[in-house]
């Protein structure tokens, strides 16, 4: 295990989610939007994760190390829960969707459990997560293809990498120790970082306690 490579992931992981869910907040303070206040709880869940992830990092025994990767990756599947159930409640009024479709990726995470060898708590979750930021990735790509804003873009893209880093983290499981937990790490950050800057931009732009409505559009 690369212990200062991982230590600095995960800061800026930590770093990057809590300033996104900093100006979502911001933004909910202003327009009282309740797409924000979830992404709100999302982002300070998912910077929760990352606390605890970094945390695991000095833990004492293996036993406590396991423990606390599953509880961080329990946290950030519960902020990319409210990102895709946001994303559901939202629904997009030019795009038809079948009956029941938006209740699907509910279900889907259970079905993939029992598809996908192996019973650990933590791959189950990585499973969760992984079907979530799928859904939720393509939703917006959808958006952008209608509204064709960039920020949109950028938001579907950063999702994207997200589900990305956990199918790369799969494969550790398959080959413990591997380059495959460094690129599942590495694309993992990149895809927080991508998801940042439409946040920032309008956060910066408006200030912290004005962020334009804007934001999160596309989630």
């Amino acid at each position: 295990m690369n212990l200062p490579f991982e230590i600095v992931m995960d800061l800026l992981g930590l770093s990057i989610s809590a300033f996104i869910g900093r100006f979502a907040f911001s933004g909910y303070s202003s327009i009282g939007s309740p797409t924000l206040l979830r992404l709100t709880f999302a982002f300070c869940a998912i910077a929760v994760g990352f606390a605890i992830l970094l945390g695991s990092l000095f833990a004492g025994s293996e036993q406590y190390y396991r423990l606390m990767l599953t509880v961080g990756l329990g946290f950030q599947a519960i902020g990319y829960f409210f990102i895709a159930f946001s994303h559901s409640l939202k629904s997009f009024d030019f795009v038809r969707r079948p009956k029941g479709y938006h209740m699907s990726f509910f279900f889907a995470p259970l079905v993939t459990a029992f598809i996908i060898p192996g019973n650990s708590i933590e791959h189950l979750i990585r499973s969760i997560s992984f079907i979530l930021l799928v859904y939720v990735s393509i939703e917006t790509m959808a958006s952008y293809m209608q509204t064709r804003k960039t920020s949109t873009l950028l938001l579907g893209s950063g999702l994207g990498l997200l589900a990305t880093s956990e199918l790369m983290a799969w494969y550790n499981f398959i080959f413990p120790g591997s380059i495959f937990y460094y690129i599942a790490i590495s694309i993992k950050v990149a895809g927080f970082a991508m998801i940042f800057i439409p946040f920032s931009r309008f956060g910066m732009k408006s200030g912290l306690g004005r962020v334009n409505p804007q934001v999160g559009s596309g989630i």
